[in-house]
């Protein structure tokens, strides 16, 4: 069975806070990773926690009920939350698009091309949603920037579902098929 690329992989989870240097604090402890002043606007911080291109992110919380959001990457933003729409979800926050403040523009685009050789494209990171599913479960979805695509390890630098995992998914199913709805 070959390979399978999908389009869509999970990019960062959010942990909004109260107190972000509090909880970058916590999660520095926890992880044993140092986490960094994120390129934004607002109190931020981040750190890769997987070999998968996945980061936690650390940001100020703008309501009381947002909570901690998996953001999945896809290649059309636009797509996806017409698709969500289409089956019954409900866009709850965004499309927002996710801007590298001015002042730290130039100095990004030199660590990018020095540690990725990648050129930035924008003055952002792409373009994130919030979205509730029909279970009324929350998910993110981010369109990034192509200059950002090796740091997540999506678009042409995802790596596809491997032999194992896909042998296991198809048993998996074959399995299922034997349990009663």
């Amino acid at each position: 069975m070959p390979p399978k690329k999908l389009d869509s992989a999970l990019a960062f989870i959010n942990i909004p806070s109260d107190n972000p240097a509090k909880s970058r604090d916590f999660y520095q402890q926890i992880f044993g990773i140092e986490l960094v002043r994120s390129l934004t606007a607002q109190e931020g911080y981040h750190a890769p926690i997987s070999d998968d291109g996945i980061d936690i992110d650390v940001n100020p919380r703008h309501s009381p009920q947002e909570t901690t959001t998996a953001f999945l990457s896809v290649s059309n933003l636009q797509a996806t939350l017409d698709a969500v729409k289409a089956g019954g979800g409900k866009v709850v926050w965004g499309p927002e698009d996710m801007p590298i403040p001015q002042a730290d523009l130039d100095d990004y685009k030199k660590a990018v091309k020095e540690i990725d050789g990648l050129d930035v494209d924008s003055a952002s990171l792409g373009r994130a949603a919030i979205v509730v599913d029909p279970g009324g479960s929350q998910v993110g979805f981010v369109q990034l920037a192509k200059h950002t695509h090796k740091h997540f390890a999506v678009g042409d630098f995802q790596r596809p579902l491997d032999d194992h995992r896909m042998k296991v998914h198809e048993r998996s199913k074959e399995l299922a098929k034997k349990r009663p709805r």
